[in-house]
């Protein structure tokens, strides 16, 4: 196959849905010479900022002259940013000038793909399931981490964890749990308990774990308690050593548009990032705890590494005068963070809106987390649809968006209904939302789907070009 034929080839295999377990791809592995069994990883699962801080891990050992292999997801704009290695510190500030430094190349796909194709005809040529889109990608990661000899990879969960395809891994080298929360509720479960235990099944016998504390979350005590509870009962039954990151643990010490200068109180360090969510001293210091933990960078190395990590359209920030950010904050609880990053940032100045949502996620909550509040003004909304068959359409989002601004304490007699727009496509919304921020000199936020924020990230830099 070419990259496209490879492309269209994994494409179709999500007509088979999301189907969790580990009997498709241990079998598919096992096809492929199990690529998987003498990578040293660290695996990171978690409900919010799971993509930061495999980042910042990958920056750090990176920065301490190591290859890197790292597997993210989703993609923004190129299936092929999925799927990456980072040759040391030379590597990471090319990745630092060109984002699709490291990518695996059309070529490289194609052939691991072809290879792979060939294995999945054999499983169902023995009457087995045809495995899923993320399990074909996955073992695509897998084979090519090990073929260019990849010295640890920083693996991030798909769904969950205990199911999550990329769980083959026996016996990594760390486990990280990043920030927990409500989301993908069909499928981990109804309670933060049920979708706890998914997460920590990415713990192993004797393997270290380095986990977000779950008190720090605006979550319910009962669910605080009984998360914390599940993690720590799971460790203590592996054998697993338990490092709590928490909030007093660090001290912000400076903060600025272009990052943040923080303290790690327990390693003593101190780094600044120029990622600008609130969370992120937290999620880098995740990575600070577990790099340290394992001896694989010097406080030189970490510092470089916090430095240089990138994270695009999560409170990226494309344009300074006026600003313009794009967050892929899509549940409540990003939302909230992008709400206290805004917060900070723009204390009660005006704000243009650009959002879209799928249509099964908690989209009102995340509206009245964004809207609902006095810390900003919300002075315009262009409403539009992620590119996706599970969008919600632009104009019932678009309603919803009226009826809660028209409900605050400056709304009366629907002053909102002008300022509420609606646009068919992310492209179309972006330029939209981009000349109402500029025609006025009003910051713009593009936030929601990371279905759609890749698609009006291109949009607002190729206008930013222009």
């Amino acid at each position: 196959m070419n990259f496209s034929e490879a492309q269209t080839y994994l494409s179709g295999a999500l007509r088979f849905g999301i189907k969790p377990g580990l009997v498709r791809m241990k079998r598919l592995l096992a096809l492929l010479d199990c690529p998987y069994q003498t990578l040293r990883c660290i695996h990171i699962a978690g409900t919010n900022g799971k993509g930061s801080t495999s980042a910042y891990c990958a920056s750090i050992l990176a920065a301490a002259g190591l290859k890197v292999g790292l597997y993210t997801s989703p993609y923004l704009v190129r299936l092929t940013e999925r799927i990456r290695v980072i040759e040391g510190l030379a590597g990471l500030e090319r990745l630092a000038m060109d984002e699709t430094e490291g990518e695996i190349s059309p070529d490289a796909f194609a052939r691991l793909l072809t290879r792979i194709r060939t294995a999945v005809g054999q499983m169902l040529c023995e009457g087995e399931e045809h495995p899923t889109e993320f399990e074909l990608l996955t073992a695509a990661s897998f084979m090519y981490y090990l073929e260019t000899n990849c010295d640890i990879v920083v693996l991030e969960t798909g769904l969950g964890g205990r199911l999550d395809s990329t769980n083959v891994i026996d016996k990594p080298l760390a486990s990280i749990i990043t920030a927990l929360g409500y989301d993908h509720m069909d499928r981990l479960g109804g309670t933060l308990a049920e979708i706890t235990a998914e997460k920590a099944g990415i713990i192993k016998q004797d393997c270290p774990v380095f986990l977000y504390n779950v008190f720090d979350l605006s979550l319910s005590e009962q669910d605080q308690t009984a998360a914390d509870g599940l993690l720590r009962q799971r460790c203590r039954s592996l054998g697993a050593t338990l490092d709590v990151v928490r909030q007093a643990d660090i001290s912000l010490l400076d903060y600025t548009w272009s990052g943040q200068l923080f303290q790690e109180r327990v390693t003593g360090l101190t780094a600044r990032t120029r990622l600008l969510g609130v969370i992120q001293p937290m999620n880098a210091s995740l990575a600070i705890r577990t790099c340290a933990a394992l001896g694989l960078a010097t406080d030189d190395q970490i510092r470089t590494g916090i430095a240089l990590a990138r994270w695009p359209a999560r409170l990226e920030l494309l344009r300074l005068d006026p600003p313009v950010l794009v967050d892929g904050a899509h549940n409540p609880q990003g939302c909230q963070a992008l709400a206290a990053t805004l917060d900070r940032l723009l204390p009660d100045q005006p704000v243009v809106f650009l959002m879209g949502f799928l249509a099964d996620k908690d989209y009102e909550a995340m509206l009245r987390i964004m809207l609902e509040q006095t810390r900003y003004r919300p002075a315009a909304v262009v409403c539009t649809k992620p590119v996706s068959l599970r969008a919600l359409p632009e104009e019932p989002l678009a309603q919803k968006v009226r009826a809660i601004l028209n409900r605050l304490p400056d709304g009366g007699g629907n002053r909102y209904n002008e300022a509420v727009w609606t646009a068919p496509t992310p492209e179309e919304g972006a330029q939209l939302a981009l000349k109402l921020a500029s025609d006025q000199s009003m910051a713009l936020c593009a936030f929601g789907s990371l279905y759609m924020v890749g698609y009006i990230r291109q949009t607002l830099m190729q206008e930013e070009q222009a």
